[in-house]
Formats: structure tokens, sequence, C-alpha cells
């Protein structure tokens, strides 16, 4: 079986198109305040001249990370081996997973990649205590079909009923992660969303105690609705809130925002515990 890589391309050329900005900037209006220097101006143009080098410093500016970019997405992509997964995403170390140590794939869906913007990722390959990000935000929509189409032939591709991040927090009410939820046929699923990429637990909805609604959490005046649940020895709270946090040049800014309803939550997991319905 051959190696098979996709790129992101879909990001990529949003670099590219950032690149040529770039460069049409520090080109043209870098050029017009050379000439400045050669042609004599008259005065009233002199405003314009100083307009014309803020626009080929900022040029310059940002073409430098453009340029490291256009080279990381470059080196990047997503390879399907005989044997194993490899993920290399620009800025990130190298992912990669066995085959018999994934249990299985998942997409989120079309409808979170557009309400995320992609932000948070969209794709995972789950194991049994880790899963690796296969960030398809980064993709056509063309190629993330055939991504999950080549997985298929090793291992199953999940949708979820219902997915949401979420806070986990322990008994005491301190922070263990944030996370993601997904709740499948008849398997609960929580990860970590950033960090270390654990999985925290994969429940069979039979083996679920104590599934129910508590007190709901407070950031500010924001309220974030939450539930408890043990599964094997653990007590499990989950906060239905989450904090993104945001990254630039000026430092980091974060904001929370409320992601589901606990009574939806706890509902859709006792119904499928009193009926059995375990598709």
């Amino acid at each position: 079986m051959s190696v098979l890589r996709y790129r992101f391309a879909l990001h990529e050329r949003r670099i590219t198109l950032l690149t040529a900005i770039c460069v049409f900037l520090l080109v043209v209006f870098g050029g017009l305040a050379i000439l400045s220097n050669v042609i004599v101006l008259p005065a009233d143009l002199s405003a314009y001249v100083v307009f014309a080098y803020i626009l080929a410093l900022i040029g310059f500016v940002f073409l430098m990370p453009m340029l490291y970019f256009q080279y990381s997405y470059a080196r990047a992509g997503l390879w399907i081996e005989p044997d194993r997964l490899r993920v290399q995403y620009p800025g990130e170390k190298e992912q990669q997973m066995e085959w018999a140590e994934a249990r299985f794939a998942v997409d989120e869906g079309e409808d979170y990649l557009r309400a995320s913007k992609g932000k948070e990722g969209l794709g995972h390959l789950i194991g049994k205590t880790r899963f690796v990000r296969l960030h398809l935000e980064g993709m056509w929509p063309q190629q993330r079909a055939a991504v999950e189409q080549a997985i298929a032939a090793h291992v199953e591709v999940r949708h979820p009923r219902l997915f949401t991040l979420i806070t986990l927090l322990n008994t005491q009410g301190e922070l263990v992660a944030r996370g993601r939820l997904y709740l499948f046929e008849n398997h609960l699923l929580c990860t970590e969303n950033r960090g270390e990429k654990r999985v925290f637990f994969y429940a069979p909805f039979k083996d679920l105690r104590s599934v129910k609604q508590r007190a709901s959490f407070y950031v500010g005046k924001l309220e974030c609705e939450a539930f408890n649940l043990q599964y094997k020895d653990s007590t499990y709270v989950i906060m239905l809130g989450y904090e993104t946090t945001i990254s630039n040049t000026l430092g980091n800014s974060s904001h929370w925002s409320v992601t589901g309803s606990a009574s939806e939550w706890v509902e859709a997991l006792l119904s499928i515990q009193t009926t059995g319905d375990y598709r």
C-alpha cells in the first residue's frame, strides 16, 4: 500500500494570498519611496512619500513571518501510511499513531467547522489514552472527504450524536482540563482539547452511574450549566462552558462562552440508558 499525503491546501492558499499582498506593498510603495529620493518632488507630495514609506515598512514587517509560514506549510501535511498516521502541522510537533493503537476516528461535522471558524480543530484519531489532531480544518472539503475515505480503510470513522467543548473539573471544582465531549451510539467520550491530548474516559452507557445535573458555575455574570457522572471509581464534573484563548503579537486574550445545556445532555444519556437504544 502506498503512502498518501494530504496538504493543508486551504490554509496554504490563505498564507499565499497574504504573502502576495505583503510583496505588493513592499515592491510598489517601497519603489515609490526610493524613487522619491532620486526625483525631486513638489513639497505638497511629501505626505504621500511618508505614507508610501509606512506601507512599504508594513509590507516588509509582515512579509517575514509569511515567508516562514510558506516554508512551514510546504513541509506540513497529513500522511496515511500502511502501519500508521502522521500529522505535521505548522508550529506543532509531529503527531503520529499506529493503526493498532487507534480505536476510531471522529468527524465533528461541517456545522461545527463553520461555527468554530476552524479555531478548535476538526477531525481526530482516537486511541486508548491519547488522540491525534488531524487538522482537517486546514483542507478543502474534497480533501477532507478523501482523508476520511482513506482513514476508513483502517478504522471506523464516527459522527457523534452530540458534541461540545467543555471544562472538566474534579469534585472540588478545580480545573482538570479544557476538553471535548462526544455522545456516540453507545459510548460517551471525553478528551482533552489542548495540551497533552489525553483521553480521559471512553465509557459505555451501561457503565455510567449517577448522571445528574448539578448547580451551575459562574464566570463573572456568565452562567455555565454543569452535570456530574460516575464511571468506574471516578466522579467527573462536566461544565458546559469553555475559555477560548487567542494569542497574537500583543499577548494573549481569552473569553468564556456557554457551550450547551446540562438538561439536554443528562436527558440524552438517561434516555439511552433507560431504553437501551445503543444503535
